[in-house]
């Protein structure tokens, strides 16, 4: 009988995003590797969704470790794993704990973000920590503090794609309804949206309206639609509970990302695909790494290019048609969530012939900076030099850190977020004054 693998799962929280992947992999590896026994430790909350479905599939969890200062109970659960894996993105408790060390076991980090840009952006001491560094996407690969990794660390390196698997009602074919429909379906914020989505998918003047389902801003999104005389080209729906009915109706996804973002396995793309949508991205390496250009996607490289793809798609249906068939076969041949599975059962068998070692996060000295403040850690999180001369030193700066809007967020690694998790710090308190008064918010 073959032994059983018992994984401990630490990550920040447990809900949306990460969360739908990681509940499908729970599900599929009960199923498909009965011998892996997961376990869960959240360092803030788990979702009411997430907890009733880890009880249904007996999966023990404690949840508020950090956020209750319960790092105890974590403590006593990490030598009763046989495998240890993080979820990793830039958080300000996950990296406190890191730096605190673990206790000897075998350590996975898998990374949820691509890794590219601040604040969620890697940092070379993170590849130092783990026995094994797991990318979500084979574009990490591709970013810059990877191209520069010794070759020791190389080795370490390997990637299993960030997949929730393919909806059970995607699986019989259907005909789309005319007319043509085309809309985004996913996050909508500034931090994942390209800033001019609106007038992208406005300058490609199709008939129909573009539908937009996702929120957190959708209500600031409809504002701005407004301000710019294009509302009526529209339909902003906010938060859909059943984002299938919305790729039921769509026959292109519009989906022009920010170059900046920080997503790996682009989850929506898989989905959008499997229902017969033929989308349409930006050439981002993690939209890259999925769609094949006039393969199973199109790939644009500028704006022009992106809304003359979206008119493309109106005006030629067949062509249109050839494509998202093209795109629905490869999501069933390469996208089945029973390959992370098996990816991720290798990664264990694997590891297994590892002895435990304790792992602490090395952190680099910067001069005049208390070692293992609140500060600190943002800083080494920061990931660029550039960055981080610019928060060290931000009297002289002022102004020019306005030109990050991706670090004003209250949370997402941002200064606010270490602050208000990571307790006071005179410098992130002072850049966080700083923010709020240049951009007239308050904290």
């Amino acid at each position: 009988m073959r032994s059983n693998i018992v994984v401990l799962n630490i990550l920040p929280h447990f809900g949306g995003g990460v969360g739908s992947v990681l509940r499908a992999l729970f599900e599929a590896e009960l199923i498909n590797q009965k011998h892996i026994v997961n376990t869960v430790a959240s360092l803030e909350h788990i979702n009411d969704i997430t907890k009733r479905n880890l009880n249904r599939l007996n999966i023990s969890w404690i949840d508020r470790v950090a956020a209750q200062g319960n790092y105890d109970k974590l403590i006593d659960l990490i030598p009763k794993a046989d495998i240890v894996l993080v979820h990793w993105w830039n958080h300000p408790f996950l990296m406190n704990l890191l730096f605190r060390g673990l206790p000897p076991c075998r350590l996975a980090l898998w990374s949820h973000v691509n890794g590219f840009s601040a604040p969620q952006s890697f940092f070379s001491e993170l590849f130092s920590l783990p026995d094994r560094f797991v990318f979500a996407t084979k574009s990490s690969y591709n970013s810059p503090v990877v191209q520069n990794l010794s070759y020791e660390l190389n080795n370490k390196l390997r990637v299993i794609q960030s997949c929730a698997g393919i909806p059970a009602d995607a699986v019989t074919p259907f005909i789309k309804d005319e007319p043509f429909q085309f809309g985004y379906v996913g996050t909508v914020e500034p931090a994942k949206m390209h800033p001019n989505f609106l007038k992208i998918c406005a300058e490609a003047n199709i008939s129909s309206k573009c539908i937009v389902a996702g929120g957190p801003a959708h209500n600031e999104l409809s504002s701005q639609a407004e301000k710019m005389g294009i509302a009526n080209q529209f339909d902003i729906l906010g938060h859909v509970d059943e984002p299938n009915t919305i790729f039921r109706r769509l026959n292109a996804l519009a989906y022009p990302l920010n170059p900046k973002h920080y997503g790996s396995g682009e989850q929506v793309l898989i989905e959008a695909m499997a229902y017969g949508v033929t989308p349409v991205v930006f050439d981002n390496p993690p939209e890259k790494a999925i769609i094949r250009h006039r393969e199973t996607g199109i790939i644009a490289h500028t704006e022009e290019e992106f809304t003359n793809s979206l008119r493309f798609l109106y005006d030629n249906p067949g062509e249109r048609i050839k494509i998202a068939e093209a795109g629905r076969q490869f999501v069933f041949d390469e996208c089945d969530i029973k390959i992370s599975v098996n990816a991720f059962n290798a990664l264990y068998e694997e590891m297994m012939s590892l002895p435990k070692s304790p792992h602490k996060l090395s952190l680099p000295i910067y001069e005049g900076i208390s070692y293992g403040s609140p500060f600190h850690l943002f800083l080494v999180s920061c990931g660029s030099d550039k960055i981080r001369d610019i928060f060290k030193n931000i009297d002289i700066y002022d102004n020019i850190f306005l030109q990050y809007p991706e670090f004003q967020s209250i949370t997402r690694g941002t200064p606010q977020h270490y602050l208000d998790l990571l307790g006071y710090d005179p410098n992130l308190e002072l850049i966080c004054k700083k923010y709020n008064r240049l951009t007239g918010t308050k904290s």
